[in-house]
């Protein structure tokens, strides 16, 4: 069987809300959750989309799992209000159990205090034992300076890299304080650097995500439905702020920070134009006076290709559904790589992940075809030539990013 690497994946993210109110289905990060033919057409992430399960039926043998202290705005009260109404409606959105749902509402919740949680309910599975069709397999955790080789020619052996999706994963702060500005800056760089002293520091985190975090501009994510249910207009689109600036030496180890442990790398995905412009900017001066095996990778862990040649092009008009209507074979919202970041991605020795979304993806002309070309039916059988449809997509973005390097010089 070819082996292979995830680069982003939450295989946690819905079992740990589930032991965490001590329910019992779907607690463990080995249980399947096949997702039904409605939902994968769905808004929302109606179904744990990995788990290690299915994970060592296809081969992976190197998972980057992400952990995610999931934001507040997925349930703001203001949209949805409040009471049973409310909880059914964030149930639905999430498909996490209404008691977690109420815990991540309550004043009393903390981004720090449920990354910290999720972390060590990963811990506790680290080279446990699970059956998979009568096979033995486990994950490890990998340890800097592990060899991932032996890991990765060990038999029924999952590799764990710890990642984090969002910077609100530091802060002992909830949604208001940050949006507010009313968070402890210094509290938030000492969490980072005791992070750095633990047995599986993450490798990278994505600085931004759906909502503000209180340090760095998000791009739009949400589309349709979601995009009316789902709140993202604080700081959409915004510039890094001073604390954003802070936040990113303290994870590298560079400037003030120099010598301050092991670095964690930046994930730009989700980041704003603006942001990634600045960042961008940044390490390629760093960059520019080192050798190869010195320079700060640029890492874009989830992502498709635009078509935009530059960032300012893809910036220009705002992203909506109006613009998506107008893409052809790629996805033409600024939250995808650009030719111009694609060369300094390249040129820091970074990696780029691909996003298996199909709208991620795909433009408006290419969603067209497939509506039209497949039905209910043949979405369930996963027909081969709808395998074949999704492959040749994928290689669409393969190939857009490759030809932007060899055509670079």
């Amino acid at each position: 069987m070819s082996k292979f690497a995830d680069i982003h994946c939450h295989p946690s993210l819905h079992p740990f809300a589930y032991d965490y109110v001590g329910k019992k289905k779907n607690e463990n990060v080995w249980d399947e959750d096949r997702p039904k033919v409605k939902q994968r057409k769905s808004a929302f992430p109606e179904y744990t989309q990995s788990d290690f399960r299915t994970m060592a039926r296809g081969g992976v043998k190197l998972a980057f799992v992400s952990i995610y202290p999931i934001e507040q705005g997925w349930f703001n009260p203001k949209v949805f209000g409040e009471g049973n109404v409310a909880d059914l409606l964030a149930r639905i959105i999430s498909k996490l159990p209404i008691q977690f749902v109420n815990e991540v509402q309550s004043d009393e919740f903390r981004y720090y205090d449920f990354f910290f949680k999720e972390y060590h309910y990963l811990n506790e599975e680290d080279s446990m034992p699970h059956d998979v069709d009568g096979e033995v397999y486990r994950y490890i955790i990998i340890k800097p300076g592990d060899d991932i080789d032996v890991i990765l020619n060990s038999e029924n052996t999952i590799g764990v890299i710890m990642t984090v999706e969002g910077a609100q994963s530091f802060v002992a702060a909830d949604a208001e304080m940050i949006d507010n500005e009313n968070f402890n800056l210094d509290q938030t760089l000492s969490h980072i650097e005791a992070i750095k002293t633990w047995d599986h520091p993450p490798f990278f985190v994505s600085l931004s995500h759906h909502f503000n975090n209180g340090f760095c501009g998000h791009a739009r994510s949400f589309p349709g439905i979601a995009a009316k249910m789902l709140d993202q207009t604080l700081h959409l689109d915004d510039e890094l702020n001073d604390k954003g600036r802070m936040l990113i030496d303290c994870l590298l180890g560079i400037g003030d920070y120099e010598g301050n442990g092991q670095r964690i790398l930046i994930d730009t995905k989700h980041m704003s134009i603006k942001a990634r412009s600045e960042y961008y900017d940044k390490i390629s001066a760093f960059n520019e006076r080192k050798g190869d095996a010195d320079k700060i990778p640029i890492v874009v862990s989830h992502t498709g290709y635009s078509g935009h040649e530059t960032m300012e092009d893809a910036a220009r008009v705002p992203d909506s559904d109006e613009k998506y209507k107008s893409s052809g074979i790629f996805n033409n919202w600024s939250i995808n790589l650009c030719d111009d970041e694609i060369i300094h991605i390249f040129n820091s020795n970074g990696i780029m992940g691909l996003n298996f979304d199909e709208r991620i993806l795909s433009g408006k002309a290419v969603m067209d075809d497939y509506d039209e070309k497949f039905k209910k039916k043949e979405i369930k059988k996963r027909s081969i030539e709808l395998q074949k449809f999704w492959a040749q997509q994928m290689l669409n973005n393969i190939l857009g990013i490759v030809n932007v390097v060899v055509n670079s010089g």
